[in-house]
């Protein structure tokens, strides 16, 4: 394992530690609810949205390629349709996640760092596999942080009031 991919492991399991800490506690219901505000989204789509990226992403970062178009198809799609869930359930997820990259960043080498992920479909999503490394790691940090915010809106006001 190189020395970035052993960093970009550190991140995401931080992470989703502190994602599975944002889901700590609460009730279900909570898990499936959205502030009242344009573009949200509830903790479980959240959740599940994080780990199809990240397994996407960080992949990417280890010679696992495959085309955005199918990504988003096949596994971003249905990660933004999930409904139900549990705390409990999705921490077991981000455990998986963080032992499959585990297994997979063994074999990461220098080359797939260097090496270019091309994404004809889509040019602005082509990156270097370090850069892909460091999207997905900033990927989900940003939606641990919407966690936290949700977790905390949770518990304070249910809406929000958009101000022009």
């Amino acid at each position: 394992m190189t020395p970035t991919h052993q960093a970009a492991l550190v991140v995401a399991r931080e992470s989703f530690d502190m994602f599975a800490e944002a889901l700590a506690g609460l009730p279900d219901e909570a898990l499936q609810w959205r502030p009242e505000a344009q573009n949200t989204n509830s903790l479980a789509v959240l959740a599940a949205h994080s780990i199809s990226a990240t397994r996407f992403w960080l992949g990417c970062g280890a010679g696992v390629t495959k085309p955005i178009e199918d990504y988003r198809r096949d596994d971003r799609a249905p990660a933004f349709a999930v409904v139900g869930g549990a705390a409990e359930d999705f921490r077991t997820q981000f455990d998986a996640v963080v032992s499959e990259l585990a297994v997979l960043f063994e074999s990461g080498r220098e080359a797939h760092l260097t090496a270019e992920v091309p994404q004809p479909a889509d040019p602005s999503m082509t990156r270097s596999g370090v850069g892909c490394l460091i999207h997905g790691a900033g990927h989900l940090r940003e939606h641990v942080g919407q966690a936290q915010l949700m977790r905390d809106l949770w518990f304070g006001p249910k809406s929000l009031t958009i101000r022009d």
